[in-house]
């Protein structure tokens, strides 16, 4: 029987890892694995994170070492995976074994790429194929820089028709020309006397109207000066008596602890100017809440880490809220929740005597009992591990 181990990939970056299977002696044919959890609404693991439908996921790179075949994946994948027991099979070798996915394989949580991949180009061969009127072996025509002989025969010059000028009209006589000079007269008259009669009717000068009287303007009046009137003196208010300062105290009160209000301000700060200029770890948990007040659950999920690692208790209690299975939202900043991750957080800050912890710690301690109960081996696991 094959077994299946997982380990990080050291020729790699951060995030690669090797999935070892055991007792393999030649590599199948098809590459493509599953991995599964059991007791979870969205069990199997595809592209995007953990769903519903059962997806075959394909590797990096397949090798054989020895008897090993060896499965390189990405970050892709290895995002979504915690340190929990899981299902791996590889169905074109008949392989179908527990899986515990170790804590040595660190991945940085930042946006996924695009769902759609590209196919790979294939290269494209180009073939220099022969003239259509010369054999294989023939060289290629060079074209002539000699222009051909014309071919083009000669015209013979056409003779144009010789215009015929028309015989001249006869002349009329000047007994029918009479006639016609007095018609014309007559229409002459005619359009002066209309033009006289229009110029008349619309152009005639009118009668200026007469002028309207002029008013009377009568003289202004002598300008009398405003009476002055003597300026009046506010009343004057008694003087407030003293305020009473009190019993002497011979000892001053004890300043009271300053809260963290170091936040403001910080909101277009990087992560690392952010935790350099942090005045304490309080301060950088006080900048991851406003962050996730904000949204940016990515930013505050760093920054929590950052002030858990500087011994925060309040810290560890956030982070195992962003896994806890109780009140999860998707993307905030996880796809799914992580029962187990959860009760690792709530156990450590319980440790560092967080009081906050209590209550979520209890709540889900209820879940993983009700789910152990019905035959969930992760939680039964985690319930003695973390609760013993």
């Amino acid at each position: 029987m094959a077994s299946v181990t997982a380990e990080p990939d050291s020729s790699r970056s951060i995030g690669y890892a090797r999935i070892v299977i055991d007792g393999l002696n030649q590599m199948p044919e098809d590459p493509g694995f599953r991995i599964w959890r059991e007791g979870y609404p969205t069990p199997n693991l595809g592209p995007r994170g953990w769903q519903v439908r059962e997806e075959r996921l394909k590797p990096m790179q397949m090798v054989i070492e020895g008897t090993q075949v060896v499965l390189v994946v990405s970050p892709a994948v290895t995002r979504f995976l915690d340190v929990e027991p899981y299902v791996f099979a590889l169905p074109a070798a008949g392989v179908e074994a527990p899986l515990f996915w170790p804590d040595t394989i660190d991945v940085f949580e930042g946006d996924l790429p695009p769902a759609t991949e590209q196919p790979p180009e294939e290269p494209v061969t180009r073939l220099s194929l022969p003239g259509a009127n010369r054999g294989l072996d023939e060289p290629a025509p060079v074209p002539s820089t000699v222009s051909p002989p014309s071919t083009a025969t000669e015209t013979p010059a056409v003779t144009p028709p010789i215009a015929t000028t028309p015989p001249p009209r006869p002349e009329p006589k000047d007994g029918a020309r009479l006639p016609l000079i007095l018609a014309g007269v007559a229409g002459v008259m005619l359009l002066v006397l209309l033009g006289g009669g229009a110029w008349w009717f619309w152009l005639r000068p009118t009668d200026p109207p007469p002028p309207a009287p002029i008013a009377q303007i009568p003289p202004n009046p002598p300008a009398v000066p405003p009476p002055v009137t003597p300026p009046v003196q506010p009343p004057v208010a008694p003087p407030a008596p003293a305020p009473d300062p009190g019993p002497i105290l011979s000892t001053p009160p004890a300043p009271g602890p300053a809260a963290p209000t170091w936040p403001d301000g910080t909101d277009a700060l990087t992560l690392r100017d952010l935790v350099e200029r942090a005045p304490n770890p309080a301060g950088i948990h006080a900048a991851a809440l406003r962050r996730q007040a904000e949204g940016r659950h990515d930013d505050a999920f760093v920054l929590f880490e950052e002030a858990a690692d500087r011994g925060h208790a309040a810290a560890l209690t956030a982070i195992g809220r962003m896994y806890d299975p109780n009140g999860f939202v998707p993307g905030r900043p996880f796809t799914s929740p992580d029962p187990r991750s959860a009760a690792r957080f709530y156990r450590d800050a319980a440790r560092a005597n967080d009081p906050g912890v209590a209550a979520p710690r209890a709540a889900l301690r209820e879940t993983l009992d009700a789910q152990a109960q019905r035959g969930n081996g992760s939680a039964a696991s985690a319930l003695q591990e973390f609760w013993p």
